[in-house]
């Protein structure tokens, strides 16, 4: 099991995470990222995480550190975030496995708007190209620093995150992270995507 490296501060209570109501459909998504090769890993080094939003809440449950090179996930590779702290740059998180290295990224996204639910973060080497030669929406900081969280929040202070709900890490060699107000819909932003750019 291989991942990024976690740049964040983290207060990690090593027990089995909350159930959630959305974890089948978390994980079939995985599953068809992980087929496609959006998620998983490469030279050693995993990429891609995925989370989902507790309802009404500004926790959520995020893919364990680690899992880039694993097919499938139980719940005990879901990790729950109960509470974060952008000044202090710091994560308070529960469950069997530490979480993903950009669980800060995705704290950043949800804060943007409570009706963001779900949050992809997929690697493609020709999408990401393209994007960046189109002069997309994108960061420029490096992968998990405070300096993305930053930058994720500028992108979204005076547009609405729903006209472009997909955007290109120019910082994180072939990093793209799509939301949306659901599992499906983040999913279905990422294939528009890569349709619209990349299907001939």
């Amino acid at each position: 099991m291989i991942d990024g490296v976690i740049k964040y501060s983290i207060e990690h209570t090593t027990k089995d995470a909350p159930a959630f109501n959305d974890y089948e459909a978390l994980e079939a998504l995985r599953s068809r990222l992980f087929t496609l090769g959006l998620i998983g890993v490469q030279d050693g080094i995993g990429y891609g995480n995925i989370s989902v939003r507790e309802k009404n809440s500004k926790s959520f449950f995020i893919t364990a550190t680690q899992t880039g090179d694993l097919t499938s996930l139980t719940n005990e590779y879901y990790t729950y975030i109960s509470d974060y702290n952008f000044s202090q740059f710091k994560v308070i998180s529960q469950g069997k496995h530490q979480p993903s290295s950009e669980a800060l990224s995705h704290a950043m996204i949800y804060q943007i708007s409570p009706e963001i639910n779900a949050v992809i973060h997929i690697h493609s080497k020709a999408l990401w190209e393209f994007m960046k030669e189109n002069n997309s929406l994108g960061t420029n900081a490096e992968y998990g620093t405070a300096q993305m969280a930053e930058e994720i929040a500028s992108l979204y202070e005076n547009r609405n995150p729903f006209d472009e709900s997909i955007f290109v890490m120019r910082g994180h060699e072939d990093g793209i992270i799509a939301f949306a107000k659901s599992i499906q819909g983040a999913e279905l932003s990422l294939y528009r995507t890569i349709q619209r750019h990349l299907v001939k």
